[in-house]
C-alpha cells in the first residue's frame, strides 16, 4: 500500500483548518489583552510562544492519530471482500455512530451473502435431484418402445410421460417459489374447482392403481391464490399416489376450523404411512425418512416444495399419519371461510 504523505497533509490541513483558526483567535486575544496593559511585553510574549507550543504540541499528536486512521481505512479499502473492519478507531460519539453504521452495512452483506450462497446451492442439489429423477421415466419410455404389446405399451408410455411432465412442472414452481412476491394473485375461488383440476390430472395414475378418489365438502369459496394451492394439492397427491397400494383409497375433503373461520383441507390416504420419528422432519429439504430410503426414487422434494409455497400464500400445514393405516394431510388456508356457495 502506496501512502501519499502530501495527500493526507493536504487533506488534513482542509479538515482542520476551522478549528486551528478559532484556536488561533482565542490564544492572540489573551496575549493582545496583556500586551496592553502590561508595561513590559515580555509577558504578552511568553504567554505567545506557550500557547503556540501547546498547539503545535496538541497538532502533531492529533495529526498522527489523523495518519493512523487515514491507513487504517486505505488498507481496509484495499480488500477485496471486506466482511469486518479492522484497526479504524472511534473517539467522538458521531464517529462510533459511523463506524456502528459501516460495521452494520458490512453485517447485513455477509448475511445476504451467506442466504445467496445457500439459495445457489440449494438450487444446484435440487438440478442434480431433478435430472436425477427425469432420466428414469425417459430411460423407461425408450425401453417402452420396443415393448410387443401395443395396449400395454400406450398405457405404460402415457404414465412415464405424465412423471416427465410432472417432474417438468416441479422444477419450474421450485424457481418460481424463490421469488413468488410478484406471482400471487389472492381472490374468491371455488375449492371444489381448484381440487378437482389437481384430481384430474392424476386420473391415470389412480386408474392404474385401481385407487378410488373421493371429494366430499368442497362447495365453498375461499379467498387465497389457486393456481399455487393447486400446486400444493398435486404434491400432495403425487405422494398419495406413490405410496398408496393398487386398489386403495383417496380422499379429498374440506372443513372448517371454527375459530379462526378458516377453511381446511383434509388429504387422506390409505397408503403405508409414516413412521412416527419421521414426522417432524417430513417436510425438510431433501428428507426422505423410511419410506424415502425403502422407494429409492424419492429426493425429498414433494413436501419441502408445499411447506414453502404454503409459507408464501399464509397456509398451514399438518401431517398426521400411522403406519400400515395412512396419512392425513391438513391445509389451513389463510383467507376467510366464505362458506358454501348457496349460502353467498
Amino acid at each position: 500500500m502506496k501512502i501519499n504523505i502530501g495527500k493526507i497533509i493536504k487533506s488534513y490541513i482542509k479538515d482542520r483548518i476551522k478549528i486551528v483558526g478559532l484556536v488561533c483567535v482565542f490564544a492572540v486575544i489573551p496575549v493582545a489583552v496583556s500586551a496592553l496593559y502590561l508595561e513590559s511585553e515580555a509577558p504578552a510574549v511568553y504567554s505567545l510562544i506557550l500557547y503556540a507550543l501547546i498547539l503545535v504540541t496538541a497538532g502533531v499528536v492529533d495529526f498522527y492519530r489523523y495518519y493512523r486512521q487515514w491507513t487504517a481505512i486505505c488498507r481496509n479499502l484495499e480488500v477485496e471482500e471486506l466482511y469486518e473492519i479492522s484497526g479504524i478507531s472511534a473517539e467522538s460519539e458521531l464517529d462510533k455512530m459511523y463506524l456502528l453504521l459501516t460495521e452494520k452495512v458490512i453485517r447485513e452483506k455477509s448475511e445476504l451473502a451467506s442466504k445467496t450462497m445457500v439459495s445457489v446451492t440449494e438450487l444446484k442439489d435440487y438440478y442434480a435431484q431433478w435430472a436425477h429423477q427425469i432420466k428414469t421415466p425417459i430411460a423407461a419410455a425408450n425401453l417402452l418402445l420396443q415393448a410387443a404389446t401395443q395396449e400395454k405399451f400406450v398405457r405404460e408410455l402415457k404414465h412415464e410421460l405424465f412423471k416427465i411432465d410432472f417432474y417438468v412442472d416441479a422444477v419450474m414452481n421450485y424457481l418460481r417459489l424463490e421469488d413468488l412476491s410478484s406471482d400471487l394473485n389472492y381472490e374468491n375461488c371455488v375449492l371444489e374447482t381448484v381440487v378437482k383440476k389437481s384430481v384430474k390430472r392424476f386420473s391415470t395414475q389412480f386408474i392404474a392403481k385401481n385407487i378410488s378418489v373421493k371429494l366430499e365438502n368442497l362447495d365453498v369459496v375461499v379467498c387465497t391464490d389457486g393456481k399455487w394451492l393447486g400446486f400444493i394439492l398435486e404434491q400432495l397427491l403425487s405422494n398419495a399416489v406413490k405410496y398408496t397400494d393398487f386398489g386403495g383409497r383417496i380422499s379429498v375433503c374440506g372443513c372448517s376450523d371454527p375459530v379462526k373461520n378458516r377453511r381446511i383441507i383434509v388429504v387422506k390416504d390409505s397408503g403405508i404411512g409414516i413412521k412416527s420419528e419421521d414426522l417432524p422432519r417430513i417436510m425438510e429439504r431433501g428428507y426422505t425418512g423410511y419410506n424415502g430410503r425403502m422407494d429409492k426414487k424419492s429426493s425429498g422434494i414433494g413436501l419441502y416444495l408445499c411447506k414453502k409455497a404454503a409459507d408464501k400464500i399464509g397456509a398451514e400445514i399438518r401431517i398426521e399419519s400411522k403406519v400400515g393405516i395412512g396419512t392425513m394431510v391438513f391445509v389451513t388456508l389463510s383467507g376467510e371461510d366464505r362458506g358454501n356457495i348457496t349460502n353467498l
